[in-house]
């Protein structure tokens, strides 16, 4: 073949390939879906997915498989009663430790995935799109697990099982509304002093607290003489399973993880109110509206104000709306009748469910019918397809106290966890009962399903939940800022 047919067929194999791309780029060509791509051109930009979120949290969790619905424990709830001082010829009174029988219910994260034949023979010069895409969505199926250890709220939502934010009550630390800066490791060691008192000290823990958090507690050690290799107040690095090298204070690994500080802002809340139908107080009331998703808690939305008068008098309903936020799993609502002084009345689903359990309409805002406060009101939730019953309990009185995050100078405050992962004293067991896990020590189940037309489906499953064997001796500290 000579070099002017070598370079045509060069040019060729390359427009062949051009052509291929365009096809499969959604920017080019018509719009229907007989003509629409498949993936975009730029097959490494759909690969290489520059918003990674590092996962070390599927990494220090305990699972433990358990083939039934409702996974059952045992709770020590009080030690034997103090004081063993006795006469020499005494008899000894029988003093057993107590306990209680606690169960925790199991719950499905699913999803279903499909590449067509076509897909997979057009773009195989370049991917193996279904294994691509297999990966993609056990990332996003990680990511929900994570959402749900951290954010999960059970009675928000009866499909979630609840995650560190719901179930840790006993160590709660609000900071006021816009923050506070930390100027030493003071804020640390008192979460780490918390838990020594309730006897964690040898148990296995971790700190969660964003990179730039990490960074400031960086900052912050320059203050104090190191000792390398997590001596008492100094730093080390430790290796955790999967090969992740963290840094630590006083000895407990740091995970940098995304879900602890607010990505965006909840947009415009609008209120309105009704003179019957209620039973809403007269006055004044102020509200605060944030989503939570895969960032965690956003930063609340701009203060929304409504005045209940007229008609019978304490017999109003309040109405909150927003447009819906796309992968929010939660709305946190902050209320009080005073500017500038919400707590948190109600955490309310970011979506509605049929009767099937399967995902339907976004929530759009919700009712009120009784007066928004601590005591958890009973409210609806107004989505796009009606009106549905929402919860009227799900707000413990720790979380009564949280304070909406607020920017100050720009700077939004954030979350700083303290996870004890001890199994029976702590929050580190994980049940669950999807047998054949082959993702992230058993959590996770990979199913290729029967192919249907020119599909290559497969569906990703784990049947889960957050143990809460014991919470006090976990922390949470609300509030936090780095500058």
């Amino acid at each position: 073949m000579n070099n002017g047919l070598i370079g045509q067929f060069n040019s060729l194999r390359g427009e062949r390939q051009t052509l291929i791309r365009k096809a499969l780029d959604s920017s080019i060509g018509a719009t229907t879906v007989a003509a629409s791509p498949l993936i975009r051109q730029k097959l490494e930009q759909t690969i290489t997915n520059t918003m990674v979120r590092l996962a070390p949290e599927l990494a220090v969790i305990q699972s433990e498989y358990d083939a039934q619905k409702t996974h059952e424990f045992t709770k020590l709830t009080a030690l034997p009663a103090a004081n063993g001082f006795m006469g020499e010829g005494a008899t000894t009174p029988t003093r057993n430790s107590t306990y209680s029988r606690e169960s925790v219910s199991l719950k499905i994260v699913r999803r279903k995935g499909a590449v067509t034949n076509f897909l997979q023979d057009a773009a195989k010069s370049f991917i193996d799109a279904s294994a691509a895409e297999m990966e993609n969505h056990l990332q996003a199926h990680g990511y929900d697990i994570i959402h749900g250890l951290e954010w999960g709220n059970s009675a928000a939502n009866s499909y979630a099982f609840d995650g560190l934010d719901t179930l840790i009550t006993t160590n709660r630390i609000n900071e006021t509304v816009g923050g506070a800066l930390p100027t030493t490791l003071k804020f640390l060691d008192d979460m780490i002093d918390r838990n020594l008192a309730k006897q964690g000290g040898q148990h296995a823990k971790v700190f969660l607290m964003t990179p730039e958090m990490q960074s400031l507690v960086s900052r912050l050690l320059t203050n104090v003489r190191l000792q390398q290799g997590g001596g008492t107040g100094g730093t080390g690095v430790v290796e955790i399973k999967g090969g992740w090298r963290l840094e630590t204070y006083r000895n407990i690994p740091i995970l940098p993880v995304a879900g602890m500080k607010p990505n965006t802002a909840m947009g415009t809340v609008t209120t309105a109110f009704a003179t019957s139908g209620g039973t809403v107080a007269d006055g004044t009331y102020y509200f605060r509206v944030a989503y939570v998703d895969y960032n965690g808690e956003s930063e609340a939305s701009a203060e929304a104000t409504v005045t209940c008068t007229g008609g019978a008098g304490n017999a109003h309903t309040v109405t909150l709306s927003w447009t819906a936020i796309t992968g929010a799993f939660m709305y946190k609502i902050y209320c009080a009748t005073s500017s500038g002084a919400e707590k948190l009345v109600a955490v309310i689903k970011a979506t509605t469910y049929d009767s099937t359990g399967t995902p339907a309409a976004p929530v759009t805002g919700c009712v009120f019918t009784t007066t928004p406060s601590a005591a958890n009101p009973t409210l609806t939730l107004s989505a796009a397809s009606g009106v549905t019953t929402g919860p009227t309990t799900s707000v413990s009185t720790a979380m009564a106290k949280d304070v909406p995050l607020v920017a100050t100078a720009n700077i939004v405050p954030e979350y700083v966890v303290l996870w004890d992962l001890d199994k029976y004293q702590g929050l580190g067991k994980v049940p669950y009962t999807n047998a054949g896990g082959d993702r992230f020590n058993g959590l996770v189940t990979m199913v290729p399903l029967a192919q249907t037309d020119d599909n290559i489906p497969f569906l990703i499953r784990s049947y889960m939940a957050l143990c809460p064997s014991f919470e006090a001796t976990s922390i949470i500290h609300r509030g936090l800022r780095t500058a």
